[in-house]
């Protein structure tokens, strides 16, 4: 079968009803959208919401908004939707997150799990030798391996909730990779 082949077949086995309901899909604009909000959802999985709905409620408002005022107007709105289920919208660390997904230059690799920047600090207790980080601005930092350790284990010492607020200034960008390196360096053990 050669393309215009195909293209006969594919028109004559789809009816009608699915014709116009794609193109009532792409006159909405939904199609867009959706590649809109997964490109967020690849920069940034877990905006802190309770579940996956209200996680893709915030990549949509994030893809949507134009600038910091509307986000925060959009999480609103989000935070009163279905009688109080998404209120953790309205939560400061939620709408930080919504700000860092907005203002990232990640190009989408983020969201392997190989990306996240305890993991790659973590490679190092396996390394002999000194090795590099990639942060979200997708910059490499280069790192001595006993300091890599170091931090590790300090991190890991701490409480999740602490130490999710470090690992995200962590991975933001190469100055704030610098300066909380060097803090958590300075009071590891």
């Amino acid at each position: 079968m050669n393309e215009t082949e195909k293209v006969i077949e594919k028109i004559l086995t789809s009816d009608a009803r699915t014709k116009a309901f794609r193109k009532k899909l792409l006159k909405l604009g939904y199609v867009k959208q959706a590649k809109q909000v997964n490109a967020v959802m690849e920069k940034i999985a877990d905006f802190g919401m309770m579940s996956d709905g209200g996680n893709k409620k915030i990549a949509r408002a994030v893809a949507q908004a134009k600038n910091k005022d509307d986000l925060k107007k959009r999480l609103d709105k989000i935070s009163t939707m279905a009688g109080g289920k998404y209120s953790e919208a309205q939560e400061d660390e939620v709408y930080q997150r919504a700000l860092d997904a907005m203002d990232s230059k990640a190009k989408g690799v983020q969201n392997r799990p190989d990306a996240n920047i305890l993991v790659q600090l973590g490679k190092f207790k396996d390394y002999t030798k000194d090795g590099e980080v990639r942060t979200d601005d997708m910059k490499k930092i280069k790192v001595k391996r006993a300091d890599a350790v170091k931090v590790y284990d300090a991190l890991m010492s701490i409480r999740a909730p602490q130490r999710t607020k470090y690992l995200q200034l962590l991975q933001k960008d190469k100055s704030s990779f610098n300066k909380v390196f060097k803090a958590v360096l300075k009071v590891a053990k």
